[in-house]
């Protein structure tokens, strides 16, 4: 089973869309949004190929076949020559969760950039915490940092690919 990350391409933005209802609705019992009066969720990923080249959105691919996405933003690269990169948002679709295939993913996102890295959980999503503490924890054994943020009622883990 070959997993790759694949950059999406102006022209797939379409494909990205459809599956980012099937994240918006699988995130909606933890952010408590609606679908619209059409059954959608309203979702404008336009941003990420507007020239600013913060966003880089993959697809997460098994043997040729969609999977999944992720999102890596490159954090305050404006005002930063060495931005914290950040997992901003990942999804596995329902068929392939619990079959290793995302913490696959993960890993490889992670070694695809030497930098600084920080993920972000939700307080009320322990599948999500779970899951990333559970996958840095393999991938850094103990070397990394986790933090609460109160006030944004967030889990933040940090870690380095540096060399």
């Amino acid at each position: 089973m070959e997993i790759k990350l694949v950059p999406v391409r102006p022209e797939d933005k379409g494909t990205l869309i459809n599956l980012y209802q099937l994240y918006e609705h699988d995130f909606s019992r933890f952010t408590n949004r609606d679908i619209d009066k059409n059954g959608r969720y309203e979702v404008n990923i336009d941003f990420y190929w507007e020239g600013d080249e913060r966003w880089n959105p993959f697809y997460i691919e098994v043997s040729g076949t969609i999977a999944g996405f992720l999102v890596v933003l490159f954090e305050n690269m404006d005002i930063d020559p060495d931005p914290t990169h950040v997992i901003y948002d990942f999804m596995i679709l329902q068929k392939y969760r619990r079959t290793g295939i995302g913490r696959a993913a993960a890993i490889k996102a992670f070694k695809m950039y030497n930098a600084d890295w920080a993920v972000t959980q939700m307080e009320n999503n322990t599948p999500a915490i779970s899951f990333w503490r559970n996958v840095i924890k393999s991938f850094k054994e103990d070397n990394f940092t986790e933090r609460y943020r109160p006030e944004r009622k967030k889990y933040i883990q940090e870690l380095s690919t540096k060399t």
